[in-house]
């Protein structure tokens, strides 16, 4: 292990290239397989991860509350050590799941018997419907994607299975009548709608062949370090699905955590749940885990609203007050806001009880003297900065936490929402460590 003061130089010796991602493979750690939203960027929490393990004792390991798509795990796994991640949203467990898994040639033994039998498929059936299908796709695609539907519930290997949930969700991603420059769902024009041809079955074949490209290549870089044996990883992954402001479902300690929480309520910002809604739709919810109780289908906005800041809450003059008290950055924020323009910032004291509940939870499962990397994004609202990164150094200090350094990055590789005001913001991180 090396010292506090040696451990600050080490990382603030980490290059603005790397922090920022100029080095950035998209074809490593399995990126490709969903083009999830506001994905942490591998290469740059590597060498963060790689000098806070060192600064541990061995049999060091991680939790991400907030996995997203799992980057964080997947880097964790190449250094040898234990992690746990969990996520409100039922997609980002089944991205999680798959990348995290460790697949055998029997994959490609699978692909190779659904490309025969893909192109066999007469069936003009559509296997599913929910409220307004028509609006987001157009017949012929619910078709082939009902064709494709078929074919992956055949198969009887339930992580082959989820590898091409996996690839279709993408498939869906590309083929709906969706505008792609944002993760609110929002229609395209109908004329762009008429005229666009597209084949989901020909989007599947290629998506799964790149994405076992990726997942092998996955496995290969951990084969090389010496952590595959029968193709089983040597240590313990666990991801799961769950509301991290109610609890963590592990009854393990770590001693490190690295995450990325929203940069404020989903509903406003990056929208995971609106994202998500048309893929899950088409995905049977007991091949991802049947212990999810949220009725993630019935409403469009039903994920984002279950996440961080996504519900009012009737004591809210309440908890206005207790935040104030604990930050004055929060604080300062509202000041010179009429009350009009308090009301409709009210969401970023919500959102900021949500995340200390959260914090609160983690701390539970953190050991004496362990580490916690926290990357952040500064946002407007009402034309005006919420210091996320300050409030969340007061929210730390508070519960006896202390900040030991930051890092800061330019945002290059984050796939960000195109067309709203906030991806303007959004051109800036910090990464604010802590020790515990």
């Amino acid at each position: 292990m090396i010292s506090t003061i040696n451990l600050k130089k080490e990382l603030s010796s980490i290059s603005a290239e790397v922090l920022n991602g100029n080095s950035f493979d998209r074809n490593d750690y399995a990126r490709k397989i969903l083009n999830y939203p506001a994905m942490m960027v591998p290469s740059v929490q590597e060498p963060i991860i790689k000098t806070l393990i060192d600064a541990l004792p061995e049999n060091s390991s991680m939790i991400d509350p907030f996995m997203g798509a799992s980057n964080t795990i997947i880097t964790s796994m190449r250094y040898g050590i234990n992690s746990f991640g969990q996520d409100i949203n039922p997609l980002s467990l089944l991205i999680s799941q798959v990348k995290t898994y460790i697949y055998s040639e029997d994959l490609k033994v699978s692909f190779s018997k659904l490309k025969k039998r893909i192109h066999r498929a007469r069936s003009e059936k559509i296997d599913i419907s929910f409220k307004n299908i028509d609006k987001w796709f157009k017949k012929e695609v619910q078709i082939e994607l009902s064709q494709i539907r078929r074919l992956i519930i055949q198969e009887e290997n339930l992580f082959i299975r989820k590898f091409y949930w996996v690839a279709l969700a993408e498939v869906i991603r590309l083929t709906n009548n969706d505008r792609t420059s944002t993760f609110k769902m929002h229609i395209r024009k109908q004329e762009e709608i008429h005229s666009r041809q597209v084949s989901p079955v020909k989007y599947f074949l290629k998506v799964c062949k790149r994405s076992i490209d990726d997942v092998f290549m996955v496995k290969q870089k951990l084969i090389e370090n010496d952590l595959i044996i029968n193709d089983k990883y040597i240590y313990d992954v666990q991801v799961a699905w769950g509301d991290s402001k109610k609890k963590l479902n592990t009854n393990k300690e770590y001693n490190l955590l690295v995450t990325s929480p929203p940069y404020g309520d989903n509903h406003t910002t990056v929208t995971y749940g609106q994202f998500s809604y048309l893929p899950l739709q088409w995905i049977p919810v007991a091949d991802i885990d049947s212990s999810i109780d949220m009725n993630y289908l019935d409403v469009i906005q039903e994920i984002d609203r279950r996440s961080l800041g996504g519900k009012l809450i009737s004591d809210y003059r309440k908890i206005e007050e207790e935040y104030f008290d604990i930050s004055n950055s929060l604080k300062d924020f509202f000041q010179g806001f009429t009350e009009e323009e308090k009301m409709k910032a009210r969401k970023v004291v919500v959102f900021i009880n949500d995340l200390s509940i959260t914090i609160d939870n983690a701390l539970k499962k953190m050991m004496p003297n362990s580490y916690m990397a926290w990357t952040v994004g500064n946002r407007n609202v009402n034309t005006k900065e919420v210091q996320n990164d300050s409030i969340l150094i007061e929210l730390m200090e508070h519960k006896g936490v202390q900040l030991l350094t930051d890092l800061d990055r330019d945002i290059l590789s984050k796939r960000m929402p195109g067309k709203n005001n906030f991806s303007k913001t959004m051109n800036k991180e910090k990464i604010l460590i802590f020790k515990v």
